[in-house]
């Protein structure tokens, strides 16, 4: 019985140690688990966060944090904000052009100019002048930054900003944001979850911007500048709102002609050639305006060169049209486009060149018919556009702007703004195939002119796109040596035709008449505009109910083809 009794005593104490070593093991695992899944107080330092020194400030646009490897932060300077030219233009307004060379910003609004030089406390608004007590423009290193006070006079943004470190939040009009405000206070994290560390401690009812759902987290922005996550259940009254507008929607105004366009290119390239205006004109049944080629870029300070005529203005004036008076940069293989845009001054020459000869000779507008704009000018090129239409308008002058047929390469031309700017957009429907093309092919197909005005449409109004229209044709040679093209013009079609005993016939792919012949292992192939292809693209134009018709150029037309025109400009 002893022996039992001991027995029991010992297994009895076993089963306490199993039952306390149990015990011990569920408080430490209890421990475990809370420990692992408690929430983490820690805190990240904001200035480690946003890994910005001294004057940099984050900026956050549309609820969107500008990186440093993107663009350099903004700044923060005798307490004034200042956001880098780069950021402002690409992420905020496209109106801001920086002149690097001579250190002056310009903007433009639907009619001023508006220009601060680097390190000036003051800018100047056309005539007026206004002193903001600090400077507008600021370097750092080889990044220039813009006065955000400057910066809110012109361009439609809100904004809030936070210390230490400095946070600057902006958004554009019109952004659609989603809003929600917190249920109760709560901490906000870096990434989602408990364990992640506290960036801000955030109260009750404190509104934020919902930036990205992760499902039971959520990525927020508050006013202050923090993006950070916090649980989704703590968010509510979530709503979709649009950023409202400070400042009324500008309005453009443009000048324009009570009737269809309907413009004939004349090239003239020598003084001597206007004389000739009044045999132009008796030719050319049915136009209201002539645009001349008197006007060349002559060199990289904005000089031009000038072949215009007063008589040949008033003997147009006494018959009725207006006279456009053409600018290109065809002409001088010495002179940079790009310098000549992008340097304000020479920019600022060429403008004023352009407005007094047009003073000079009377002229009713300018036709600008810049060419083979490198992407590197896009900004001076944009701006010469602008500045040149609001002194056009001072002065009573239409201005019209020659652009390609849409494509990726052509973009920087910005097509959008020249609508608001310019009173007629120009497409130049043609050289679909030219000399250096790959392959042989139609000069203005009309599948090619359809496209060209239905993309032109994606960026102008219709009552401002011109469509412009050939008077030539290609004939191409394609033999052992290569591919060759010429351009015939209308009205040489035909013998063309009679010389190579070649008959055309009519394309419905291409809308022309095409004819092809093959001598001495040389294969030649003939794409004609005539009267009926410019039916077909006049219908376009009427279709489309376009600003009317440009044609390239004078002298090349079968006298047939004026009674077409005619026709379609009713």
């Amino acid at each position: 019985m002893r022996g039992n009794r001991k027995a029991k005593k010992q297994n009895d104490r076993r089963i306490i140690g199993l039952l306390g070593l149990l015990l011990v093991l569920i408080v430490l695992t209890v421990i475990f688990w809370a420990i692992r899944y408690a929430p983490s107080n820690e805190k990240l330092d904001l200035n480690t966060f946003y890994k910005v020194k001294g004057e940099q400030a984050v900026l956050f646009i549309n609820d969107k944090q500008v990186e440093q490897k993107e663009y350099a932060p903004a700044l923060v300077r005798d307490g004034e904000y200042y956001i880098r030219v780069k950021t402002l233009k690409e992420r905020i307004d496209r109106g801001y052009v920086y002149d690097a060379t001579e250190n002056i910003l310009r903007y433009a609004t639907e009619d001023a100019v508006i220009n601060v030089n680097l390190g000036d406390d003051f800018y100047t608004e056309g005539r007026n002048s206004e002193n903001l007590k600090h400077k507008i423009l600021v370097s750092d290193g080889d990044a220039v930054y813009v006065s955000l006070e400057f910066i809110k006079k012109y361009s439609d943004i809100k904004t809030t900003a936070a210390k230490k470190p400095y946070r600057l939040v902006v958004y554009k009009a019109g952004f659609k944001r989603e809003t929600a405000k917190l249920s109760k206070d709560t901490a906000i994290r870096r990434f989602g979850g408990p364990k992640s560390k506290v960036l801000k401690e955030a109260s009750k009812d404190e509104a934020v911007d919902v930036v990205e759902s992760y499902g039971s987290w959520t990525k927020i922005l508050t006013k202050d500048g923090v993006i950070g996550c916090v649980k989704t259940s703590t968010l509510e009254d979530n709503k979709k709102v649009k950023v409202k507008a400070v400042f009324p929607k500008r309005t453009y105004h443009h000048i324009k002609l009570n009737e269809k366009v309907n413009l004939l290119w004349h090239q003239v390239t020598n003084r001597t050639a206007n004389a000739g205006i009044a045999n132009v004109l008796a030719m050319a049944k049915g136009i209201n305006v002539i645009s001349p080629t008197w006007f060349t870029l002559s060199d990289n300070k904005g000089g031009i060169t000038d072949i215009a005529s007063l008589d040949y203005v008033r003997t147009c004036h006494d018959r009725g049209l207006q006279v456009w008076g053409l600018v290109s940069n065809l002409s001088h293989a010495d002179v940079d486009t790009a310098t000549v845009l992008n340097v304000t001054s020479s920019r600022d020459n060429l403008v004023n060149n352009l407005i007094g000869k047009a003073i000079a000779y009377n002229l009713d507008g300018i036709n600008v018919d810049l060419e083979s704009i490198p992407t590197k000018a896009e900004d001076g090129y944009t701006q010469f556009i602008r500045e040149l239409s609001i002194k056009c308008e001072k002065n009573d002058l239409v201005l019209s702007v020659d652009n390609y047929s849409p494509t990726a390469s052509s973009a920087h031309y910005n097509r959008d703004i020249q609508a608001d700017y310019a009173d007629y957009c120009i497409v130049m429907a043609y050289d679909e195939h030219y000399a250096g093309s790959q392959e042989a092919g139609s000069n203005a197909s009309i599948s090619f002119v359809t496209n060209a005005v239905k993309n032109t449409l994606k960026e102008v109004p219709a009552d401002q796109v011109i469509l412009g229209m050939p008077f030539y044709s290609r004939l191409w040679k394609t033999s052992k040596a290569g591919l060759k093209t010429e351009t015939v013009s209308m009205i040489n079609n035909q013998k063309v035709l009679e010389d190579h005993k070649a008959e055309a016939t009519w394309n419905e792919t291409v809308g022309q008449n095409y004819a092809e012949f093959t001598e001495k292992d040389v294969l030649w192939q003939f794409w004609l505009e005539d009267t009926k292809s410019l039916a077909l693209k006049l219908g376009v134009m009427r279709d489309q109910n376009l600003a009317g018709g440009a044609f390239w150029k004078e002298g090349q037309e079968s006298q047939s083809v004026w009674d077409v025109i005619e026709t379609y400009m009713k």
